[in-house]
Order: structure tokens, then C-alpha cells, then sequence
């Protein structure tokens, strides 16, 4: 009895020290698939910045704004409930007198609990990288071990991807980025993409729009925390494709409507600026600067920067050039 002791004692150290070994391996190799390792070189002192989901993310280049200190909080599927946990964490990176965009997407005030839909657990593991636990929606200590501590226990594909292309902790390259919605079957891409912003989890059973009351009470606290910091709070929503501004209407009539009347009457109300891109000559038929119906391409980014440094930031101003 004693010897099978001594050999499950054995079996479990060496099971530990192969999967510590295996673990500080990934975390120095793994590609960051999430994009939160921008986190770690966030610089402070931020002149202008943004938040949003991935029409933020991909939404917003600012290669071409060296004059200012920039930084892009936005992450893929990121709500707003989401956007003012990293504000009130970061706030004290953020310059007084900073230009804060704030992206209103379709699907950014509509819908069901995010906690409810089906993707939820899966892109809320990353917060636990970047957020402390009390700011982590639904938090629990066995993922928080998992991300925080060992990612390999999670990991799952990302280690093949790792061991065949592992380029350490900074973001790869978002290949992605670089696309044409030329290259795309665009009519059908538009209508999946307005399918999951407008119907997906947007309606209840008698077919009504959902008005989520979390995220647009965290659109009030974004912008009433901007201004507490001292900040300009700029609500914005990015340029998309003729294509999917059709697909919307075609499948809702009366979305455009409820939208832009609580997206107006928002801004309205906390005299805040906002500026609806959405249709804009410049981008609505340009598949060049689009990588599909709805998300700009770095080309496309890069100018929808440099226009919002021309018609907003340097619009009345407050911020300092010093770098």
C-alpha cells in the first residue's frame, strides 16, 4: 500500500512538473489570439483613444496620428457594459482633455443579457487577463487560475498553433485586416452580418426589439465618467457598406427609426457629440477600404482616422500636442 502511494505521489509530481514545463513554454511562445496583449503596452498619458466591439477594433488605424498619444481599447464582440469596466480601469492613462470615441454599433443598445447569449463564457475568459476579478462578469476562480496563471489547462488547438507559430505575447499580424470586400461574396455576408446585429437574441417572443437597459445605462456611464476624468466623450458610429445598411432595412423596416431615435435622443440629452459615418459617400461604396460589409480594413481604418482628426479632434480641441 505504501509503495502505490510513493508511485501515485510520483506520477502526479511528474505530472505537475510536465505540465508547469509545458505551460511556461506556451505563455512565452503563445500567439495572443485575443488581442488583449496591446494591454501590456498601453502608454499613458493618452491623448485620443476608442472602445467599441470590432468595428472599433478594425475600425480605428492610428499609424497615421503620430502627433497624438493613441491607444485602441476595442476588442471583438466587446459590449458597452464591457467598454466602461476597461474605462474606469485605465481612466488614469487617459489625458485630460483626451478625445474618447465611443463606436454605437446596430447591436450595441439592442438585445438580450450579454451573460445570456451563446458565445458569452467563451469571449469573457480574456477579461481575466486584462480586468481584476471584481470587474469580470459572472467571475469564477477556476477560470481565473486558468487564464491568470495556467493558459495551457485551456488552451485546447492554440498549442498546435503555438508550437507552429508561436511569436510571443504580442499580437500577430491581423492578416484579416489586410482584405477586400471585393474578395468576398459581399450580398451574402452583409445579410448574415445584419441578421446576428439586428434579429439574432434582438427580439423577444412576439418578435419586439429588446432595448437592453444594461448597455445603455454603461453608454450614460461612459460618457458621464469621461467628463468626471476630464475627457471629451465623443459617441461615433464607424463607416459600413451600401450592402449591409441594405440587408438591415430589408430585413427591419423600422430599425433605422428606433436606432437613431435612441441613439439621438442619448446624445441629446447629455449634450454629447455624435457623428454617424455610416452612410458617408466617402466609404458607403468603396469596397476598397472595407474587408466586408460592415468592418473597415486597415486602408479603410487609416483614412476614417485621418478625416475624424480633421472634422473632430481638432474640432474645439482641449487636447495638449506635448508628447
Amino acid at each position: 500500500m505504501r509503495k502505490l502511494t510513493w508511485k501515485i505521489l510520483a506520477y502526479l509530481l511528474c505530472t505537475g512538473m510536465v505540465i508547469t514545463g509545458i505551460n511556461a513554454w506556451y505563455r512565452g511562445r503563445a500567439a495572443d489570439t485575443d488581442y488583449t496583449g496591446k494591454f501590456q503596452d498601453m502608454p499613458g498619458k493618452i491623448q485620443v483613444c476608442n472602445f467599441g466591439s470590432s468595428h472599433g477594433m478594425y475600425g480605428f488605424s492610428y499609424d497615421s496620428l503620430q502627433q497624438y498619444r493613441c491607444f485602441n481599447f476595442a476588442l471583438s464582440s466587446q459590449m458597452l457594459s464591457y467598454d466602461i469596466r476597461l474605462l474606469e480601469v485605465y481612466k488614469s492613462r487617459i489625458q485630460e482633455g483626451a478625445a474618447v470615441f465611443i463606436p454605437v454599433s446596430y447591436f450595441s443598445l439592442f438585445g438580450k443579457a450579454e451573460e445570456l447569449t451563446g458565445d458569452f463564457e467563451s469571449k469573457n475568459r480574456r477579461y481575466y487577463k486584462i480586468l481584476p476579478r471584481d470587474r469580470i462578469k459572472n467571475y469564477r476562480l477556476e477560470t481565473d487560475i486558468c487564464e491568470r496563471i495556467f493558459p495551457v489547462l485551456s488552451a485546447y488547438e492554440n498549442i498546435l498553433k503555438a508550437f507552429v507559430q508561436g511569436e510571443g505575447r504580442r499580437a500577430p499580424a491581423m492578416e484579416e485586416w489586410q482584405k477586400k470586400a471585393s474578395d468576398i461574396y459581399l450580398g451574402e455576408n452583409a445579410r448574415a452580418a445584419a441578421v446576428r446585429h439586428i434579429v439574432t437574441d434582438k427580439l423577444d417572443e412576439d418578435g419586439n426589439r429588446i432595448y437592453n437597459r444594461e448597455e445603455i445605462s454603461a453608454l450614460y456611464g461612459l460618457i458621464a465618467q469621461c467628463r468626471k476624468i476630464g475627457a471629451r466623450p465623443v459617441l461615433v458610429t464607424t463607416p459600413y457598406l451600401k450592402e449591409y445598411r441594405d440587408a438591415v432595412s430589408s430585413l427591419d423596416s423600422r430599425f433605422y427609426e428606433d436606432f437613431y431615435r435612441l441613439a439621438d435622443g442619448i446624445a441629446k440629452r447629455t449634450g454629447t457629440e455624435y457623428y454617424d459615418y455610416s452612410s458617408d459617400k466617402r466609404f458607403a461604396g468603396h469596397l476598397e477600404l472595407f474587408m466586408d460589409g460592415d468592418h473597415l480594413n486597415k486602408d479603410g481604418a487609416q483614412m476614417f482616422v485621418e478625416i475624424l482628426a480633421k472634422e473632430v479632434i481638432e474640432k474645439e480641441s482641449d487636447i495638449c500636442m506635448r508628447k
